[in-house]
């Protein structure tokens, strides 16, 4: 179900190797970004804002996998190993307590414990901060409403329901969602342009860029949550990936191939 009507001022929100990077629309029509070396200072300077998007996940797994993470996967085919597994709670409040003296090999034992899984290098290298946006909605409930998306659900969103096929990482990948924000967002190449300029490329790799522009996009629409009916982790945080509530045009066909 759609969550509410598309805010005026949403800031899209990616990780990235120099903290965190921002984008948002400006009073000229156009985006705006920002790198962050904190996500408190994310929410800090946009306090007035409607709603931050971040990929990042936020309700976390206690004792078996997110369904929100199996549906997003489901939604993007072939495209769905861009969706890795989650840390679990116990993962990222060990990751949170013990600062610099984590292990990767106890954050895997501790998984493998409450999940039945391991923990992937590529999820482990993004637990702190998971474990830095967890501290701050259980610690200081900003007024701010921050929600979970997922930057290659959003393409695929803005693109009938396709997934992009090719990763950003090759030229044709790029391209292709350059397209989908010709369409979509009004003033995109002056932003990803001006932050190709503006940063390192050690803190803001070009995939940041694209994907914070992304959940911008997304931003600008009525969003609906995977699944439709989200549970809420121990902590009280929804368990869910936020995408544009677009509905593909070859819905209306899917009781006939079912048939």
């Amino acid at each position: 179900m759609p969550m509410t009507t598309p805010p005026e001022y949403a800031v899209g929100v990616d990780g990235c190797a120099g903290g965190w990077l921002a984008v948002w629309p400006t009073a000229a029509g156009g985006f705006e970004s920002d790198r962050y070396d904190e996500f408190a200072a994310v929410v800090d300077a946009h306090t007035t804002a409607d709603r931050i998007l971040v990929d990042m996940p936020i309700g976390l797994p206690e004792s078996e996998s997110r369904k929100c993470d199996s549906v997003a996967r489901e939604r993007l085919g072939a495209r769905g190993r861009s969706v890795f597994p989650v840390p679990c709670r116990a993962v990222v409040e060990y990751a949170s307590e013990s600062g610099s003296d984590t292990e990767y090999d106890r954050a895997n034992e501790l998984q493998r414990e409450h999940l039945g899984s391991g923990l992937s290098k590529q999820a482990w290298n993004i637990t702190t901060k998971i474990a830095e946006i967890d501290r701050l909605l259980r610690e200081e409930s900003p007024a701010i409403d921050i929600v979970e998306s997922h930057p290659e659900c959003c393409f695929a969103a803005f693109n009938d329901w396709y997934p992009v096929a090719q990763p950003k990482a090759m030229t044709a990948g790029r391209a292709a969602r350059f397209g989908i924000f010709d369409t979509e967002l009004d003033g995109w190449r002056a932003c990803y342009e001006a932050a190709l300029d503006d940063y390192y490329r050690k803190h803001v790799a070009r995939d940041d860029i694209i994907d914070a522009l992304a959940l911008a996009a997304a931003g600008q629409h009525e969003l609906t949550s995977l699944p439709a009916e989200p549970p809420t982790d121990a902590a009280g945080l929804p368990k869910q990936i936020v995408v544009p509530d677009i509905e593909p045009s070859w819905e209306p066909f899917v009781a006939l191939a079912e048939q």
